[in-house]
């Protein structure tokens, strides 16, 4: 199971092989939308992050259910709603929001941190943050991927295991809290979309558009067809319509994601098998 390990291991390992189903399928999905327009739905999140919260409750029965875990399932459910919730709110709510949202993991850390269901919850918060951070400081640039990513932590906080599966097990070590299973995802999706450098590189080199490092993620298009492009201006465009500019490709993010919680999952994590 996700949290626990107590539960009997068919069930447990039927159950995660339907959230992995689950999971895959929507990424696909969402990856194909990706590719043609660079927009995901937000349907996407919501059916994978009510397969999460399933899969929580399925989880809080392992060991009884207490008011603690019923209020982890809440603080995790609300992570949902609110990547989901798009509309304008005032400072006011959104301040109350948090606070609640805060409570509902920190008090079932200081009350029950023995429970290894909250234990292990703790990474849907802590990713919740990390990741809105790198989407707010342009680490992460796209909505979609952060909503991805998050969903992934809300059903799966901890490494799947499952007949077998992954390859490379997850040490028992607090390393594999540290490094958890979405920031695995996180991780290798990144190495992943490293790929694209090299045809990257070989096309500047042939038009002869060489600068270095600008070349190796980036390529020089005219200004006037950047707005109906799938691109970012790497450079001021100054007003003007003409000319070549560099810019960054909007390279659909969540395709590597989805081939990064697929290695993980079956793979597993690659710095696991340094330990």
């Amino acid at each position: 199971m996700i949290y626990s390990h107590t539960i009997c291991t068919d069930v447990s390992e039927t159950l995660t092989l339907a959230a992995a189903a689950v999971l895959t399928a929507v990424l696909i999905s969402a990856s194909v939308h990706d590719l043609r327009s660079r927009e995901v739905p937000d349907v996407h999140w919501m059916v994978a992050g009510a397969a999460g919260i399933l899969m929580m409750c399925a989880s809080m029965f392992d060991g009884g259910v207490t008011i603690w875990r019923m209020m982890i399932v809440a603080g995790s459910a609300m992570i949902v709603a609110d990547i989901l919730y798009d509309r304008e709110r005032s400072v006011r709510i959104i301040v109350m929001t948090y606070a609640l949202m805060a409570a509902m993991f920190i008090i079932p850390l200081a009350v029950s941190y023995d429970d290894t269901f909250v234990k292990h919850s703790l990474a849907v918060p802590l990713c919740f943050i990390l990741f809105v951070m790198m989407f707010h400081t342009g680490v992460i640039k796209g909505g979609a991927d952060v909503k991805c990513l998050i969903t992934v932590a809300v059903l799966f906080p901890m490494y799947p295991v499952m007949y077998g599966y992954p390859m490379i097990d997850a040490p028992s070590s607090i390393i594999s809290d540290i490094i958890s299973f979405p920031i695995a995802v996180l991780f290798h999706a990144a190495l992943f979309s490293m790929t694209a450098v090299i045809p990257m590189a070989i096309r500047n080199i042939r038009r002869g558009d060489i600068q270095f490092p600008r070349m190796l993620s980036c390529y020089r298009m005219n200004a006037a067809d950047v707005k109906n492009a799938h691109v970012w201006p790497a450079e001021d465009v100054n007003g003007s319509t003409d000319g070549r500019i560099w810019v960054t490709p909007k390279i659909p993010f969540i395709i590597p994601i989805t081939v990064a919680v697929i290695f993980v999952m079956f793979i597993g994590n690659i710095l696991f098998a340094m330990v």
